[in-house]
């Protein structure tokens, strides 16, 4: 990861938390606290003060990296890693395991608010639209969808659990996946989940 594109993911998510927290209580949530801690631990910030229940879910993730198989992971992945997670975690991605699901269980709520607080900053969301969109993995496809300013979605904890499944999984689309997509194409996000992320130049 370029240093360029490395500074816009911390820069692009203090922002966002920045904008959570002023046009829509964003310090209310657990997920914010925990984002804001790692956000610090990232960028050498002294740590925020934190409820006990942010202090136990960021306990609980920092254990979960100090696993040897993230031993090279970067701060910066690990915190939009956080969100990866939590967002597979909501929308009941088959791969998720026991573990991730009971480090990363966070209100669909709380992530729908994260995603709408970045579009609130138009440049910002496409800047990370288009630092996710050349990465291969899974993830960074859900990410480039959902931080895709050219729909015209309404970017509720449905619609965007709907993109993180459809995108999300492995394979063909299953019966209940089919009603996902129904769900992104009812919302607008049909056109960024299929073609603009995967495909668009």
């Amino acid at each position: 990861m370029s240093t360029a594109t490395s500074d816009l993911l911390l820069g692009g998510l203090g922002r966002i938390l920045d904008l959570w927290r002023d046009r829509a209580g964003g310090a209310d949530h657990v997920l914010y606290g925990v984002l804001r801690a790692q956000l610090a631990d990232a960028t050498g910030a002294p740590p925020p003060s934190a409820s006990a229940e942010v202090t136990r879910a960021h306990d609980a993730i920092r254990g979960y990296y100090d696993n040897v198989r993230y031993a090279i992971l970067s701060p910066t992945a690990m915190v939009w890693g956080t969100l990866t997670n939590a967002l597979r975690v909501a929308a009941g991605i088959d791969s998720v395991t026991p573990t991730q699901r009971a480090t990363f269980s966070f209100a669909p709520e709380s992530l729908a608010a994260f995603v709408r607080a970045a579009h609130h900053d138009g440049a910002l969301a496409d800047a990370l639209c288009n630092a996710f969109r050349p990465m291969p993995a899974a993830d960074c496809q859900v990410l480039a969808a959902l931080f895709d300013v050219h729909v015209d979605a309404r970017l509720d904890a449905s619609a965007i659990l709907g993109v993180v499944r459809v995108l999300g999984n492995e394979g063909p689309l299953t019966s209940a996946e089919a009603q996902a997509a129904r769900t992104l194409e009812s919302a607008g996000l049909s056109i960024a989940a299929f073609a603009g992320a995967r495909g668009r130049a």
